[in-house]
């Protein structure tokens, strides 16, 4: 997911949603986890704490923790949620276009044209993952140095052969500085400077 779009839902979402919790989706699927985080954090605020955004059967699954709700508040929580899965099986996780649930292999939302790159993607993530973090570690080096965030794309210029390998490229190290933000690891460079990151938003 686009860092852009990884702070836009949490700052939303607020205290429901904590810095540490990575979000395993795609941007297509911003739209609809806005749509049920933010009713939900003004619905029950403290009493739900998010575990888990991310892909379960091709489908989206959010994970809550609920405390101190009675029943029927319970069962609202939790009918929300599975009324959002739901409607996340006609929705392309990667482009946000009409998708439907593709069920060779690993189970996911598409519509055609990102189903189409599926395995180009996959191909190009595994043998570029050492660039991959190499661009992730200098985009957060980038904004640190600046005390602010940029889109990522302005910030890691690396050239491709064409621009589907650049934007698997650029979604890719999104992916690596989102996950790093949340508690996930890139090689030669530690927690001191994720809380230091955790404090930077864009302009």
């Amino acid at each position: 997911m686009r860092l852009e779009y990884d702070l836009e839902i949490r700052e939303l979402a607020g205290d429901i949603l904590p810095d540490g919790i990575g979000m395993d989706i795609g941007d297509g699927w911003r739209d609809i986890v806005i749509d049920e985080l933010v009713p939900l954090s003004l619905f029950v605020g403290r009493h739900v704490v998010i575990r888990k955004v991310g892909e379960k059967w091709g489908l989206l699954d959010i994970r809550p923790d609920v405390k101190g709700l009675d029943e029927d508040r319970v069962h609202a929580v939790w009918h929300g949620l599975q009324r959002t899965r739901a409607r996340s099986a006609s929705i392309c996780e990667l482009c946000g276009r009409h998708g439907e649930i593709r069920r060779t292999g690993w189970h996911r939302v598409r519509c055609d044209r990102c189903e189409g790159e599926h395995l180009r993607r996959r191909h190009f993530v595994d043998a570029n993952r050492r660039a991959i973090e190499d661009a992730a570690l200098f985009y957060v080096g980038v904004c640190l140095e600046h005390r602010r965030l940029f889109p990522v794309a302005n910030i890691v210029l690396q050239a491709w052969p064409d621009d589907i390998d650049r934007r698997h490229f650029i979604d890719a190290v999104n992916d690596a500085v989102s996950w790093w933000r949340a508690g996930s690891w890139i090689e030669r460079i530690g927690d001191e400077q994720r809380e230091a990151f955790r404090g930077l938003r864009f302009p």
